[in-house]
């Protein structure tokens, strides 16, 4: 299995008329998997049915947001954990913050070492004008 990157063009960021470009790796993101094929592949690999996996995995997407809510963080072992973030404008006095001073409310996700660790095997190849490049002949961990 490879992640499948692509050549995407620039320009510098925050520069009128875009100043130098540069081109970098981008991640092919259009073989999405949907919950589908996803359902199909977990009971694939398990003993329970098709049906019981699609129940747990519609359960589990609706207690995630009834824990944050809470303002609870959900630790999930090896997957990772999912919490809540906010950004709030800042104030000189401490009693000057309140519910109003919150800005943009988000979810964050942290990886767990295990999940990590899988990812940091990665394997890539290129993709150019939607043909396969091979081989990727740099390691990603390697310089350039």
């Amino acid at each position: 299995m490879s992640i499948q990157f692509k050549t995407v063009r620039r320009a510098e960021p925050g520069v009128a008329g875009g100043g130098q470009f540069k081109y970098y790796a981008a991640i092919e993101r259009d073989r999405q998997v949907q919950m589908r094929q996803f359902i199909k592949a977990i009971w694939a690999r398990s003993t329970v049915n098709m049906a019981d996996v699609y129940a747990v995995i519609e359960t589990f997407l609706q207690l995630i947001p009834e824990y944050l809510l809470d303002g609870r963080p959900i630790e999930l072992g090896p997957l990772g954990k999912f919490s809540i973030g906010i950004s709030s404008t800042g104030h000189e006095l401490p009693e000057e913050v309140n519910v109003y001073s919150i800005r943009n409310i988000r979810i964050l996700f942290t990886p767990g070492n295990e999940l990590k660790d899988q990812i940091s095997l990665a394997k890539f190849v290129k993709v150019d004008n939607d043909k396969l490049v091979l081989p990727a002949d740099v390691e990603p961990n390697q310089a350039a």
